[in-house]
């Protein structure tokens, strides 16, 4: 059973700490990649208030992007990843990779 973006908890690493700067750089500056690192979508939209993990981020561009597309995605965030030597987004980006993203996000489609 999976469980839906309502209640998610944000994974290590990604969380964003409200009191300390220094603890939120790399926080921001891996949410800044995902958003960044996806192509163009037209229309440009904003990202949705209620996206609060990773995975949400990901739910929400599958639904707007092709198969291919998402492919490239995760394959241009493994790049990123490796050039910035950056384990935890590196993780997220292969976690990814080695699912049928096709059926991983074939009722996410449907849903929004």
């Amino acid at each position: 059973m999976r469980r839906g973006p309502i209640g998610t908890k944000s994974r290590p690493g990604w969380g964003i700490a409200p009191n300390d700067p220094l603890a939120a750089q790399l926080p921001r500056r891996r949410w800044r990649i995902l958003h960044n690192a996806k192509p163009q979508m037209r229309p440009e939209e904003p990202m949705p208030n209620w996206i609060k993990t990773p995975e949400d981020f990901v739910r929400w561009l599958a639904s707007r992007l092709s198969l291919n597309e998402l492919y490239t995605y995760f394959r241009d965030l493994e790049a990123i990843a490796k050039m910035s030597c950056d384990l935890e987004l590196l993780r997220f980006a292969r976690r990814y990779l080695s699912t049928n993203l096709a059926r991983e996000f074939a009722s996410t489609r449907e849903r929004l």
